[in-house]
Formats: structure tokens, C-alpha cells, sequence
């Protein structure tokens, strides 16, 4: 049975993970230099992953939790190559620091609510 309540949150949870690790990735850390525009940018490409999570969610339901983690790494590494191009390295370089960002995230998010 689809849960569609439990994939939207999955998503929307997803798009935050994924907006935080792309716009820190983006200015390196330096918050001070942060625009409007890295917010936008931050935002598709969060926009791009919470897709492919609420895909996943309403096709195969609840999954394992490290299944998600993973699915959400490839997806914001694929978002953000798509998006917009590196800042720093070579062209994969940012995409990917963004998507392990976004896994550390989605795991931290996952233990600190099991400790609820």
C-alpha cells in the first residue's frame, strides 16, 4: 500500500539534507559570502533530489533507512551536476562532496530521531 503521507515527508525531509550540503558546499564553508542566489540554487538541486526520494517512496514504500541514505547520495550527485557547475576541482569534484554531505546529513537526521 502507498503511504504518501510517509514519501512526502521522506522528501521534504530529503530536500533539506540536500539544500544544507549544496549550499555549504557551494561557498566552502564561508557562510558570510552566501546570496540569494546560492539559496536558489541550493533549492533546485534539493528540488531534483526530493524527486527521485519521493519516487522511490511512493513506488517501493518504506525502505531501509541505508538504502534511502545511499539513493539520496546518488541522486544529489546527479541534481547537482546537472544544476549548476563545480566551484572548486575537477567537474565531479563539488557534486560529490555534495552528496556525502547529504548522506552524513540523512544519517545524523535518522539516529537523532531514533532517539526520540
Amino acid at each position: 500500500m502507498i503511504n504518501s503521507k510517509y514519501a512526502i515527508e521522506e522528501a521534504c525531509e530529503k530536500f533539506a539534507q540536500t539544500w544544507i550540503a549544496c549550499a555549504m558546499a557551494m561557498v566552502q564553508g564561508d557562510l558570510s559570502v552566501f546570496t540569494v542566489k546560492h539559496a536558489l540554487i541550493a533549492a533546485k538541486t534539493g528540488i531534483l533530489s526530493a524527486l527521485v526520494i519521493l519516487s522511490i517512496a511512493l513506488i517501493f514504500g518504506r525502505v531501509n533507512r541505508w538504502v534511502m541514505v545511499w539513493a539520496l547520495g546518488a541522486a544529489t550527485m546527479v541534481a547537482d551536476l546537472i544544476i549548476h557547475p563545480t566551484h572548486f576541482g575537477p567537474i565531479w569534484m563539488e557534486a560529490l562532496v555534495t552528496s556525502i554531505g547529504a548522506m552524513l546529513l540523512a544519517v545524523a537526521f535518522d539516529f537523532c530521531k531514533k532517539a526520540k
